[in-house]
């Protein structure tokens, strides 16, 4: 290990010393929730905001967002406060001062990895208590259970980031009532949407195809793209398929729509924001995605979901889909989407229509 490692590390393990403070819950207690993580992660751990809400109905649930997240906290009716995460240091600082004001009772850190920078935020914001979700990565070397800088942490031996997030609802005695996804969109978004839609015949089955990963390992190739397209159009001319995509993404995915495939193949309205990708996702009969938040938009909105990973089984078995009604398809490249069975797709993408579409297939 270098100097330079082992001082990083020697500067963790001294921060992370601490007494453990017990828990106490009054009738109203003050909650920071930190969820500056990705738009998926704050899907998948959106069921302790509704249940510390049933569960303390007078309590102040303030929650730290990532600019990215913003839209999706901001629309969250269980939250009572948005705090927009500022990550250089100079304009965290006063930030956290402030909330060190609040006196929060309970402040809940949600990263699965240890996070020095993290550590050092809640050590100037001083709640009362710091429960944590068990760490799944160490730091500098330190494995995950080398340090221990909150108070309290959830099952160790739980695997699904959902469930270990809700574990946290055992640390204050709190009876997880239910374990489904919150998303929520605004009017504007749906009424977008569903003009979208509504120049569709309303018989036609509608299936929103992502084509769009988080990377270019995560990114359906245009080959494939085009061959589960011709795939589904071959099972049913009644089909009408949706690319989903980013805004920039427009030029090129409007090169995957052919002469050939005009008639069953459109591109989605512009997508500006989040909350609109969640009112096309919530309207649409069927999602096929990759690994993205899609997946976990589609979980909570109980939409049939064909969801497409890349043969990670460790981190599929952290953040598989939740649903009763979706198909996992796994390529066969660990590294990538590249080796995807395209007869899989469409075969499996006809088992859900039959099953959870009530239209003419």
């Amino acid at each position: 290990m270098s100097i330079k490692l082992e001082l990083k590390a020697s500067f963790l393990k001294l921060i992370s010393n601490h007494k453990i403070r017990p828990i106490h819950v009054n009738m109203s207690p003050k909650f920071l929730i930190l969820m500056n993580q990705n738009i998926g992660d704050m899907i998948v751990f959106s069921p302790i905001l509704r249940e510390l809400k049933l569960a303390f109905p007078n309590c102040n649930l303030q929650v730290m967002v990532s600019q990215t997240n913003k839209e999706i906290a901001q629309a969250n009716p269980y939250i009572d406060k948005v705090i927009v995460y500022k990550n250089q240091w100079h304009r965290l600082l006063p930030l956290l001062l402030e909330l060190r004001n609040n006196k929060f009772d309970f402040a809940v850190e949600l990263e699965a990895k240890i996070i020095t920078k993290v550590i050092l935020m809640l050590r100037v914001i001083q709640p009362n208590c710091i429960l944590s979700v068990s760490k799944r990565e160490g730091r500098y070397g330190i494995e995950p259970q080398g340090v221990h800088p909150y108070d309290y942490y959830t099952n160790v031996k739980l695997n699904h980031q959902r469930d270990t997030c809700i574990d946290i609802l055992r640390l204050l005695k709190v009876n997880c009532v239910n374990k489904k996804y919150d998303f929520f969109y605004l009017e504007k978004n749906r009424q977008k949407s569903l003009l979208f839609l509504s120049t569709f015949e309303s018989k036609k089955i509608i299936i929103g195809l992502n084509i769009t990963g988080s990377s270019l390992e995560q990114r359906i190739s245009v080959i494939d793209v085009e061959r589960i397209l011709l795939g589904l159009h071959s099972i049913s001319s009644n089909i009408i398929i949706i690319l989903l995509h980013k805004p920039e993404d427009k030029k090129w995915a409007n090169e995957l729509i052919s002469n050939d495939k005009s008639s069953y193949v459109f591109l989605s309205y512009p997508t500006e924001s989040i909350l609109d990708v969640a009112a096309i996702v919530d309207s649409v009969d069927l999602v096929i995605t990759p690994d993205t938040s899609i997946v976990h938009m589609a979980c909570a909105f109980n939409k049939p979901l064909i969801a497409i990973y890349k043969k990670d089984m460790e981190g599929f078995e952290a953040w598989k889909p939740k649903s009763k009604c979706n198909r996992v398809i796994f390529s066969e490249n660990f590294e990538s989407l590249n080796e995807i069975d395209i007869d899989t797709v469409v075969n499996k993408s006809a088992e859900l229509i039959k099953m959870y579409i009530k239209k003419e297939f």
